[in-house]
């Protein structure tokens, strides 16, 4: 049967059906969507590009936190309870409210990629001069975790989408690529704060902070843009990809997803259920060692040295490297088996981290350190990549960010929670968590903490390796069985083929 061919305003297509009735919609240039999408062509590296730099830009508020909360807390008299609450509410605001009202939202077509770069690189430049100028709580809380935080989450949602739909086939190291802007984004601000951010002259490096990303933001709106549902790259062929008969590492370690799953079916699969537990333990551990590995330094006594910037910024640096690096080796030797060492990985090397800090050994914390942070990115890169491996691209954005709500969890514990954790371990009790009286954080309350962490890592970790299998059809089909939806077509069978265009598939300008 001679391949039947259907226009778009982007050219002509044909949809290609696999044995267990996927479509693929295949024949569209790259470069004619997106210059009917957004007025003038891109080719996909300048996409990845966009992508690369809305994770960049975004970051400096997750990761610089850490370097630049103690001075913040000596200037505004704050205790760590009342500043890592900042940092809670921070990721409240970019994971829970904007990932997932924003992702939606873009999915009906009531939001533009390019509308949101802008006016989240808006938000950043606010958000930094509000917290430069924070002498009461709530405008902390308000700038940098309320509208800081909604501007990176404009950032984080947009770049891990248009990698994951402009890269069907060949995913893993550029998601990673892209993900790992996230962490080493701030390793420049880091190193800043560590040697210029003082209680008598941090307000313009906060201004200046704010300005540099918020502008690198609004840039990146200018090369971004949403591919069609199904689309696929014209030169692979999808049923080959489906099959593993190319000569492609990648897809025939992870090949595609059986079928384009909806938000309820994937949270009817024991897959989903999986990805949502150990994503948010993995993540609470990552973000834990994110805010607090450089306040644990700084309290054993390495501020000042070479040894405490190497490990507070290469913490930083190797979290965002790390992440092609993870994508690349999980395109050889799988997902779920990479994902289960890189969480063990970052369960112990915190261990490590913790009795080479409490040993007083410099040199072996930041080694450590660097070395944990490699894998501690893990979590995020692989949300998106196992979210589109397992479940598809079409529903990327809703399906992504329904475990990724979860990280408010995450930060619960990374920011509040560990810090008065810390606090009643180390018997300050409310009068400290409040800031009426000063509390120094004993060993065993670090090491307490420490242990916490590794255990969630830990359990992460055994959950993906038992659990996180890649759904197969007859998942497929007992998710839907689950739900009381018409049972999809039987392997083999093409499925129908509908011929109308609508605003989903061709997004609309920009």
């Amino acid at each position: 049967m001679a391949d039947e061919y259907f226009k778009s305003p982007y050219g002509q297509y044909k949809i290609v059906v696999d044995r267990f009735g996927r479509r693929y919609r295949v024949g569209e240039d790259v470069k004619d969507i997106t210059k009917k999408v957004i007025g003038y062509p891109l080719g996909r590296r300048l996409l990845l590009l966009g992508a690369w730099m809305s994770f960049f830009f975004g970051s400096v508020l997750e990761y610089g936190w850490g370097v630049a909360s103690g001075v913040l807390e000596s200037h505004y008299g704050w205790s760590a309870v009342e500043a890592f609450f900042n940092y809670t509410a921070y990721v409240l605001f970019q994971a829970t409210i904007t990932a997932w009202v924003f992702q939606r939202m873009r999915e009906k077509g009531l939001l533009s990629l390019r509308r949101m770069l802008l006016f989240g690189g808006a938000l950043l430049m606010l958000s930094y001069y509000l917290l430069a100028n924070s002498f009461q709580f709530w405008i902390s809380y308000a700038g940098y975790a309320a509208i800081g935080g909604m501007g990176a989450g404009f950032g984080y949602a947009t770049g891990g989408a248009v990698v994951n739909k402009w890269f069907p086939e060949k995913r893993g190291w550029r998601t990673g690529l892209a993900n790992g802007a996230w962490a080493y984004g701030a390793v420049p601000f880091i190193v800043w704060y560590i040697y210029a951010f003082h209680q008598n002259d941090f307000q313009p490096v906060l201004y200046a902070t704010g300005i540099i990303i918020g502008i690198g933001l609004i840039i990146a709106g200018f090369l971004v843009a949403d591919a069609p549902k199904d689309w696929w790259p014209k030169e692979i062929d999808p049923i080959q990809a489906r099959e593993a008969k190319l000569k492609s590492r990648e897809l025939k370690a992870n090949p595609p997803a059986v079928a384009q799953f909806t938000p309820r079916e994937f949270l009817a699969t024991k897959q989903g259920k999986a990805q949502m537990a150990s994503f948010t333990l993995a993540l609470a551990a990552s973000l834990f060692n994110v805010s607090l590995y450089a306040p644990f330094g700084a309290a054993m006594g390495f501020t000042g040295g070479i040894a405490f910037t190497v490990g507070a910024a290469g913490f930083a640096f190797t979290d965002g490297l790390g992440r092609p690096v993870q994508g690349f080796i999980s395109s050889i030797i799988g997902r779920r088996k990479a994902l289960t060492i890189f969480y063990a990985f970052m369960g112990l090397g915190g261990l490590g981290v913790l009795y080479a800090g409490l040993a007083h050994i410099a040199v072996l914390w930041a080694i450590l350190a660097v070395a944990t942070g490699a894998v501690s990115g893990a979590c995020f890169v692989f949300d998106w990549l196992i979210i589109a491996d397992y479940f598809g691209e079409n529903n990327i954005g809703r399906n992504w960010s329904t475990p990724y709500t979860l990280k408010v969890v995450g930060g619960a514990f990374g920011g509040i929670g560990a810090t008065m954790m810390l606090t009643f371990l180390s018997h300050g009790g409310w009068p400290a968590v409040f800031g009426v009286t000063s509390v120094t954080f004993t060993t065993f309350a670090w090491t307490v903490t420490f242990w916490v962490a590794t255990l969630f890592a830990l359990t992460a970790a055994a959950l993906v390796w038992f659990v996180e299998k890649q759904p197969t059809f007859e998942d497929y089909v007992k998710a839907r069985q689950k739900l009381g939806e018409p049972l999809p077509t039987a392997p083999g069978q093409p499925a129908p083929v509908i011929q109308t265009e609508s605003a989903a598939d061709g997004g609309g300008r920009a």
